[in-house]
């Protein structure tokens, strides 16, 4: 996708098409691979994936679990669910996508060999309850693997961007808080990870130490692509258009000289840091 928020229309990009043709490549391509390189599911496994969004995990996935697997993807988001069935999906095991509530799913009980949820644990209301219902779904023996970003302190870029943009969403009329705003980083701490695959019954839990290195084309209009894309995220970030590019305006400024130190070439690229829980059921 080469359009930018300023110059699309509806009929052309979405925040969740956004998301996935700027996050996908930058971000959770090469995420998905190393969280499938710590605990890849076997041929023939059920597996669930649990705040899928787009689906770039689920493919993955659905290509490991082969012919005789099974997979289901799950998010809570619509348009994410619409955007993940319109792309095709690789040689591999059928794929299910369903619109549901992480912390109350529509499977039954014991019923996958895997539960997967990518970057998605840290935005749940209730995150015990998220991960008690994975162990549910779980056959006895089964695996939860969750991947969280590291603390908003292993992530200055994204910290100094939350610092600088809050205070003009509130001038801008826009309910969104710094809490929001660094709401990807809130699931930072390795024993609190554990801990909520502990108390939900798992055993052996391990935490792996992984790190991608994002890397955001067109890096002129990198603000503007960034907090669309975010959109797909927390809705109401672009509900009133007027405000938003309003926003966008006054936050480009305030950040040039922030993401310049990031730049190379064409591109952003900002290192990203990740816990990878590995759990037995």
């Amino acid at each position: 996708m080469t359009t930018t928020p300023q110059t699309a229309t509806p009929e052309t990009v979405t925040p969740a098409h956004a998301y996935q043709a700027y996050f996908g490549p930058a971000i959770f391509e090469p995420l998905s691979e190393l969280v499938v390189g710590c605990a890849a599911p076997a041929p023939g496994d059920r597996v669930l994936d649990i705040a899928c969004g787009t689906g770039i995990l689920t493919r993955r996935l659905a290509a490991l679990a082969g012919p005789t697997g099974r997979v289901q993807g799950v998010d809570i988001n619509p348009a994410m669910v619409a955007v993940a069935r319109s792309i095709a999906l690789p040689p591999g095991a059928p794929v299910d996508y369903s619109q549901g509530n992480g912390t109350a799913l529509d499977v039954p009980g014991s019923s996958f060999e895997a539960a997967y949820c990518q970057q998605g644990l840290q935005f749940f209301p209730d995150r015990a309850a998220g991960v008690a219902e994975m162990r549910r779904a779980v056959v006895p023996g089964g695996r939860a693997v969750v991947a969280v970003w590291k603390g908003p302190e292993h992530h200055p870029l994204y910290e100094a961007m939350a610092d600088a943009e809050w205070p003009h969403l509130a001038e801008a009329g826009l309910d969104v808080t710094r809490d929001d705003l660094v709401a990807p980083f809130s699931l930072g701490d390795p024993d609190e990870l554990r801990a909520l695959l502990a108390d939900a019954g798992f055993s052996r839990v391990e935490v792996h130490e992984r790190s991608v290195e994002a890397r955001f084309a067109d890096a002129d209009n990198f603000i503007e692509r960034m907090e669309f894309a975010y959109a797909a995220v927390i809705p109401r970030f672009a509900e009133d258009p007027a405000a938003f590019q309003a926003y966008l305006d006054a936050i480009s400024g305030q950040t040039r000289a922030l993401v310049a130190e990031h730049r190379q070439g064409d591109h952003v690229v900002v290192p990203m840091h990740t816990h990878i829980a590995v759990a037995q059921g």
